[in-house]
């Protein structure tokens, strides 16, 4: 019998970036990219993630960046992510989550998206 591994699921985040701060954003990703990236992959696998993408959206008005991180521990990624002391843990939470406006460790599962239609092919 295969090694089935469990299946992926994505866990969705959308969070408002407050005005003046998109090029902040920006700068913090390349920080995570480029100065970081050791401690943030090790970071990921300790939270059990397999993948993360970070759009940022900019409207007239506003602008949000969107996380979409697949998982096949979409609670636990989300427990772990309010909870992990882990130093860039700590880091990411202020960074990501605290400068658009948004405390993660009260409220990280509070800006999930509601899905309100999903079609797939037969």
């Amino acid at each position: 019998m295969p090694n089935r591994q469990p299946a992926l699921q994505q866990l969705i985040l959308v969070c408002p970036i407050l005005p003046g701060r998109v090029e902040a954003w920006r700068r913090y990703i390349q920080e995570m990219v480029e100065e970081r990236g050791e401690v943030y992959a090790r970071s990921r696998a300790h939270l059990n993630i397999c993948a993360e993408r970070i759009w940022i959206h900019e409207t007239a008005d506003a602008a949000i960046a969107i996380l979409v991180i697949e998982t096949d521990q979409p609670n636990q990624v989300l427990y772990l992510m309010k909870t992990s002391e882990w130093p860039f843990d700590s880091w990411f939470r202020q960074e990501i989550m605290v400068h658009p406006g948004v405390d993660a460790g009260t409220s990280i599962d509070k800006h999930l998206p509601e899905l309100v239609f999903e079609w797939q092919a037969a």
